[in-house]
């Protein structure tokens, strides 16, 4: 029984598929197999992926209708026979290394469900400066409680960049179709059981940029839908039982989020620096809508201060 297994679903990625099925066949970890799942690919993927399991008996490649990325990782997990499931897309690259550090970590930490890494946005001349700021973003949220304090945020783990106990994974459903971030909604059900997670510090893990990336072209990744999958978070936790909240926020984020809460608010009020007396101008649990990394800093800071819990009495979005 291999110790991994690398789910790769592919759609219609024959100029980047060699070079990423490449990156997987040069791992220093070789006890391990690939399940890639076709999903109706019409470029001749399907057949390229056939060809090279003809060449490496550790890919197993099966071909579906185009179903969507949740339906083809359900499929491959299906199929997955390790305790230990990663992530990879047909576009990336994978360092040499990053599958036996990614063990090696879990194996060390039994405490520990969700392992990244740290990640490179290639070619340079691809990536805007919105996807530089989320790499920022993304690198440097290495510890637990970094990456769930940011959870409303954005992805703080890059989903083709992750390894999992399968246990885990299994213990939440899996991936699930919502019609909205599949890793996302991933990490946000991980987390409400209990789930820990972690990233490498280290660049283990190539995110190629081009016009096709599904980040900019499937509606699943658009603001509404995002903001939709938050709100659904927000009322299994803060927001369960009916518990209403204030929102504070500046400009343009704090008009949708005003919006998007309607009447699970309390009341709202525009506020750019936290109040010296938290107390006297907010009242719990609060939720601070702030797209700048810098502003959130500023906000947990004073927060923290007087005693206040993040997850409990305060939470950031965006």
């Amino acid at each position: 029984m291999p110790i991994v297994s690398v789910l790769l679903p592919v759609r219609d990625a024959g100029p980047w598929l060699a070079s990423s099925l490449a990156s997987l066949a040069r791992q220093t970890l070789v006890d391990l197999e690939v399940i890639a799942v076709d999903d109706g690919s019409r470029d001749g993927s399907g057949e390229a992926l056939e060809r090279a399991a003809r060449l490496d008996p550790r890919l197993r490649v099966v071909r579906t209708p185009p179903r969507g990325l949740p339906a083809a990782l359900a499929t491959a997990l299906e199929l997955a026979r390790a305790p230990l499931v990663a992530r990879h897309d047909a576009d990336d690259l994978s360092h040499r290394t990053r599958l036996e550090r990614q063990v090696a970590f879990l194996a060390t930490h039994p405490q520990v469900d969700v392992v990244g890494c740290a990640v490179r946005l290639f070619p340079s001349a691809a990536t805007g400066v919105g996807m530089r700021r989320w790499e920022r973003w993304h690198n440097s949220l290495l510890t637990h409680d970094d990456m769930v304090h940011e959870l409303l945020i954005d992805s703080p783990i890059a989903h083709g960049g992750v390894m999992l106990r399968r246990e885990a994974l299994e213990r939440v459903g899996g991936w699930r179709e919502h019609g909205w971030a599949e890793d996302l909604d991933l990490w946000i059900r991980l987390a409400e059981s209990g789930s820990r997670f972690a990233k490498l510090e280290s660049c283990l893990y190539g995110w190629r940029q081009h016009g096709a990336n599904s980040t900019r072209t499937d509606e699943r990744y658009s603001r509404e839908n995002f903001i939709a999958l938050k709100v659904a978070a927000l009322d299994r936790g803060m927001l369960a039982h009916g518990r209403k909240a204030m929102l504070v926020g500046v400009g343009t984020s704090l008009e949708r989020w005003r919006t998007a809460l309607g009447t699970r608010l309390a009341a709202s009020v525009e506020l750019r620096h936290a109040p010296e007396d938290v107390a006297s101008v907010l009242s719990g649990p609060v939720i601070a809508a702030f797209m700048a990394p810098e502003a959130r800093a500023r906000w947990r800071i004073r927060l923290r201060s007087h005693g206040w819990v993040e997850g409990r009495d305060f939470i950031f979005v965006a």
